[in-house]
């Protein structure tokens, strides 16, 4: 009885672990919110001249008041579908730390981009129209360490 409680407390033990090595293998970096996102038919014209109007004096913002660490566009240069998406964009954060309480943070740096909350929701909704989110999603970057050799035998 004593060896089978020996042995549960052993494996129990180095399951714990274990997920402890794997922060051993890499280094935690910064948050990105990735989005992935289909222009309609017909509407790249109205999508890129509301990413210069809106979206990217936004993003510059928020990258002024410390809120990004970095932002980017960029395009997919294959289709797998009709629904596939064809551009992205994506918001690079300092850690997950900066995202808590990030729309009350956000949201008067928004107002003063639009001017209002109705030129923001018109805005907004202008933008459904020329475009659907097929996704987003958060990463977080890592730096894998160097290998750790063997100790001697």
């Amino acid at each position: 009885m004593k060896r089978v409680s020996l042995s549960v407390l052993t494996v129990l033990m180095i399951l714990g672990a274990l997920p402890l090595l794997a922060q051993e293998n890499f280094t935690e970096g910064a948050v990105s919110r990735v989005v992935h996102i289909r222009i309609l038919p017909g509407r790249a014209t109205d999508f890129w001249a509301d990413v210069r109007t809106n979206l990217k004096p936004l993003f510059e913002e928020y990258k002024k008041q410390g809120l990004l660490v970095n932002y980017s566009f960029f395009t997919k240069a294959t289709t797998e579908s009709e629904e596939d998406w064809n551009v992205g964009f994506r918001l690079d954060y300092q850690n997950y730390a900066a995202l808590e309480g990030l729309a009350a943070r956000t949201d008067p740096i928004s107002l003063k981009i639009y001017g209002s909350r109705e030129a923001r929701t018109a805005a907004q909704n202008r933008r459904a129209e020329n475009q659907r989110t097929v996704h987003s999603f958060l990463i977080r970057q890592v730096d894998p360490r160097p290998m750790t050799s063997p100790a001697p035998k």
